[in-house]
């Protein structure tokens, strides 16, 4: 709650990662709808760039980024080493098989480890590379999108929950590591946005371009964490209150009527 150093979106450099659609998409809008002056928009398939670059010739400068990959990160931060905001936000759900997004049913852990390495450690690769050049540059914020699916786990999706639960973790330490910097390290825990990656049998009304105003307030006001999207409060306060009774509804569900990506 509100004891980092505020960012304001007008005038700001800032980088997105996984921007082509969904959350990113949004705050690529709402950065340029605000007066941000420079966006660098990034996505793993070079051939959805366009489109991004179409938004704003002039302030988007799109970037090919896939997040678990090593060399691209580096071309990333060498190439657009004036940034002062990350928007950490590339991540995937797991595989489209319910069994393989789950602990025991999961015919191998191959996907979780896939899961892991892209929703966490690709995340705290990108912290690393973008931390001393938001330093140097006299300050700003780096801005993990988490998933209110963090702080606790939804059967269907274990491996999801697991390397979004370590993200929030990782945050934190970041943030300690950074708390003699100027530098705003928040985590948002989002709740439902209308995506692709939406589960079936949720319906969020929230829009990623709602989600993205959400969470560029917070920022401006030096939140650290943020709750946003559709039921986001409601549900921290829910786990916060009794987390074992949340726990034993969604075990229920998850035999009688799990939510699912397919």
């Amino acid at each position: 709650m509100g004891c980092g150093p505020p960012i304001d979106a007008a005038g700001c450099t800032a980088l997105v990662t996984g921007a082509n659609q969904g959350i990113g998409r949004g705050f690529v809008e709402v950065l340029l709808e605000r007066g941000a002056e420079r966006v660098y928009a990034t996505a793993r398939r070079a051939e959805t760039l366009p489109e991004l670059a179409a938004l704003d010739p002039e302030r988007v400068v799109t970037l090919q980024l896939d997040v678990t990959h090593d060399a691209q990160r580096r071309a990333a931060a060498a190439a657009a080493a004036d940034t002062v905001l990350l928007i950490n936000n590339a991540g995937i759900p797991g595989s489209p098989i319910q069994a393989e997004r789950c602990m025991l049913a999961a015919s191998s852990l191959e996907d979780a480890r896939l899961v892991m390495e892209t929703d966490c450690w690709a995340q705290v690769e990108m912290c690393r590379l973008f931390a001393p050049l938001i330093v140097a540059n006299g300050g700003g914020a780096i801005c993990n999108i988490i998933s209110i699916g963090a702080l606790f786990c939804l059967p269907e999706f274990s491996s999801y929950s697991m390397a979004k639960a370590a993200l929030a973790t990782a945050t934190s330490g970041i943030r300690a590591e950074l708390s003699r910097d100027p530098v705003l390290v928040a985590g948002v825990f989002t709740a439902g946005v209308k995506t692709r990656m939406s589960a079936k049998g949720l319906d969020p009304k929230t829009m990623p371009v709602d989600h993205a105003r959400e969470v560029l307030d917070a920022l401006a006001k030096g939140d650290e964490d943020i709750f946003a999207g559709d039921g986001a409060a409601a549900l921290r306060d829910d786990i916060r209150a009794s987390p074992k009774v949340l726990e034993q509804r969604l075990a229920e569900r998850f035999f009688t009527a799990p939510l699912s990506i397919e």
